[in-house]
């Protein structure tokens, strides 16, 4: 790899960047510390993704509602109501149709978009530069820019995989009130669903440990229920 001279300060920069979190992890949070309790257990959850594409969507909801059936509710997906909007852009009274379509106890809201960086795979050699750069930042077909530093990728015959975020947030279908809301970052990888799979995961776990799913293996409702034990 050659290095600019006196861009290697940057050049560490940039290697972080382009190797991401080396693990699905949250990585920001909040919840209401006034529902705990097993909130969700036991309890239907209108589950709604948005996602660049209808298969995504789909992924996300079943991926969302296998994790809360392991943690003892039933996701129900907003996809298998033949009413609700395409592409899980729904208005109040949709998602409150479908909630009483459902005798939901709450709505998780999620949105899955790729992050700003691609990283490109196998290893291609790496070339850095300072200045001249664009200053908007973002992925540019071989490579991406930011402040003046640029990046750029011998792109012939190579595959670009992107890091995932999935931002979610879950409220009281009978108020309204926010419960929870956050997100989590995968890693860069070739399988996109295996990626969709790892942040559900994250995200229910996180439900878990802020108390509002309770013991796994438990039974949520009713036929529509979609639970099992713990993995």
């Amino acid at each position: 790899m050659r290095l600019v001279p006196g861009a290697s300060a940057l050049a560490g920069v940039a290697l972080l960047l382009l190797g991401g979190c080396a693990t699905t992890q949250i990585s920001s949070e909040w919840r209401n510390p006034a529902f705990s309790g097993g909130f969700l257990h036991g309890h239907y959850v209108l589950v709604v993704c948005q996602a660049r594409d209808e298969s995504l969507r789909r992924i996300c909801e079943d991926r969302l509602s296998r994790q809360l059936g392991n943690g003892g509710a039933a996701g129900i997906q907003s996809y298998s109501f033949p009413d609700f909007p395409p592409g899980g852009i729904a208005g109040p009274a949709e998602t409150e149709a479908a909630v009483r379509g459902v005798g939901a106890v709450a709505v998780v809201s999620a949105q899955l978009v790729p992050s700003d960086f691609a990283v490109i795979s196998p290893g291609p050699q790496v070339g850095f530069g300072v200045g001249g750069g664009s200053a908007s930042g973002g992925y540019h077909g071989g490579g991406f820019s930011f402040g003046g530093f640029g990046l750029s990728f011998p792109v012939g015959g190579a595959t670009a995989t992107q890091p995932m975020s999935l931002s979610a947030s879950l409220s009281d279908a009978a108020s309204g009130v926010l419960v929870w809301s956050g997100s989590a970052t995968a890693p860069a990888a070739s399988d996109v669903a295996g990626q969709v799979s790892a942040l559900a995961r994250v995200i229910v776990d996180a439900w878990q440990r802020a108390g509002l799913l309770g013991t796994c293996g438990g039974s949520a409702g009713g036929s529509r229920g979609n639970t099992g034990d713990c993995r």
